[in-house]
């Protein structure tokens, strides 16, 4: 029976967990890959309540996501605005401000 045991089974049972090990990160490999992340895209954001010296709002490009907090120097001196995914008339984004003067 040792023999049997030795030469049969334990083999058998070491290629059945190589196997299952192999499914299993296979499965797991695609499964991450099944989810891509979105492509970021180049957005243009009005900076409200600010403008420029000949009287335009100033704007802010990026690719960053809605939600992000971004600093900028009006006037001289730094203020942050929180970027959001409202869209405005002009077909920019609106870029609340947080830091109020």
């Amino acid at each position: 029976m040792s023999a049997l045991f030795d030469k049969f089974l334990i083999p058998i049972a070491v290629g059945l967990v190589v196997t299952g090990l192999a499914t299993a990160a296979g499965w797991l490999y695609r499964r991450r890959r099944a989810t891509p992340t979105p492509p970021r895209v180049l957005r243009r954001f009005s900076l409200l309540g600010t403008t420029g010296a000949d009287g335009t709002p100033l704007y802010h490009e990026t690719t960053r996501p809605p939600g992000c907090v971004v600093t900028r120097r009006v006037g001289g001196l730094p203020q942050r605005f929180e970027l959001t995914d409202a869209p405005l008339g002009d077909g920019t984004y609106a870029a609340e401000p947080l830091d109020h003067l």
